[in-house]
């Protein structure tokens, strides 16, 4: 699995149990490290707001970095596996998302944390609101959960919608008054998340050239495994203000060679949105990220970043590609391309028990009375 995370200084890299720091710069790589314990991989990395801190979280560890100079200043032994890691608004607090469906807190300069709430899923994401008063929580049963912050008894609401794992939830830039989420049934949803209000709705798959053809060969793939698939599932996903009244999403969608990129716009709190423009790649993309008008796509396979800033002509939008950045230079990194496995465990099997039932119920009332 591999992750990226940009910054204002930096572009840091992961993939299998070692990370790639660059710096944006002096546009040199100035360290390459390994996680530990050896053959563990790497589930998420996160740099904190005020890019002090760099937090690495491997299945049941997660190791906090001084991000100046990577010195390694905390190492949390978890409970259980974990899925997704944020620091609060803080910067002093690390939630901890785990697969049982727990959120754990950890105050960085302390060594013990506690349980903060819980769901009864598997977690996929987890966030702070940019006032502190809330903490929002995705997981593998569509739901997006609104807790009351620091008191999580009290949940605010839900954000109820998606037909599949939600797997990506993140406030508009240029409005964190709205909540934005992606899931696995190809949509992106824009949320009034103080009341659950659900305000607009992009499907991507409208917007993909072929799908049928697409979607025809990844509902084989599901359907070795028993899962029923209504459209391709969004993988990542990343979003930046672009003026005032707007921002600009993209996503890459499972098992297509394009990012698609949008305009979001809110006036009157009435959504709009318009497909802007698509980046054709070589590779799946195995990240994705918006740093404030730059966007940067890393091709995990040759283990290169790619980097294309926004470019507005006469209103009309475009990114083209102005700089490759080679990433694990001189190591021997197998850099595999997209694995299925990854995103077919996140579909929740579908059986079908009533068929089965029906046959005995009908064995039982043929078979004669004695």
């Amino acid at each position: 699995m591999s992750l990226m995370i940009v910054s204002k200084n930096s572009i840091i890299v992961s993939k299998e149990a070692y990370i790639d720091y660059y710096d944006y710069c002096k546009h040199t790589v100035l360290h390459i490290t390994s996680s530990t314990p050896e053959n563990e991989s790497i589930t998420d990395i996160i740099v904190s707001s005020d890019e002090q801190f760099l937090a690495v979280l491997l299945s049941k560890t997660v190791i906090i970095y001084e991000l100046i100079n990577l010195k390694n200043i905390k190492k949390i032994v978890l409970p259980r596996s974990a899925s997704k890691i944020r620091f609060d608004v803080s910067n002093k607090k690390l939630f901890v998302a785990d697969k049982t469906g727990d959120v754990l807190i950890f105050e960085l300069n302390e060594d013990s944390g506690s349980k903060l709430l819980g769901h009864l899923s598997l977690l996929l994401n987890v966030l702070q609101t940019n006032d502190g008063k809330y903490i929002i929580t995705s997981d593998r049963d569509e739901k997006i959960r609104v807790s009351c912050y620091p008191n999580t008894y009290n949940i605010q609401t839900y954000c109820l919608g998606h037909k599949e794992f939600v797997n990506h939830i993140e406030l508009m830039p240029h409005n964190d008054a709205y909540l934005t989420s992606t899931s696995g049934d190809g949509t992106v949803k824009f949320w009034n998340y103080i009341n659950g209000t659900l305000l607009h709705t992009i499907d991507t798959f409208m917007d993909l050239k072929d799908n049928d053809g697409i979607k025809r060969e990844f509902s084989k793939l599901m359907d070795e495994e028993g899962i029923e698939i209504n459209s391709l599932p969004i993988v990542d996903y990343t979003i930046t203000k672009y003026n005032e009244f707007s921002s600009l999403i993209a996503v890459a969608i499972h098992s297509y060679m394009k990012v698609l990129v949008y305009q979001v716009s809110v006036i009157n709190n009435k959504f709009t949105h318009k497909l802007v423009t698509h980046i054709c790649v070589n590779n799946f993309p195995t990240a994705i990220k918006f740093l404030n008008l730059t966007l940067f796509v890393y091709d995990g396979v040759d283990s290169v970043i790619n980097e294309y800033p926004v470019v507005v002509d006469n209103e009309n939008i475009s990114l083209n590609l102005c700089k490759k950045i080679e990433a694990f230079q001189n190591m021997e990194v197998e850099l595999s391309p997209f694995d299925h496995s990854s995103i077919k465990l996140l579909f929740k099997r579908k059986f079908d028990n009533v068929q089965e039932y029906q046959e005995r119920k009908k064995l039982r009332m043929e078979k004669p009375s004695n």
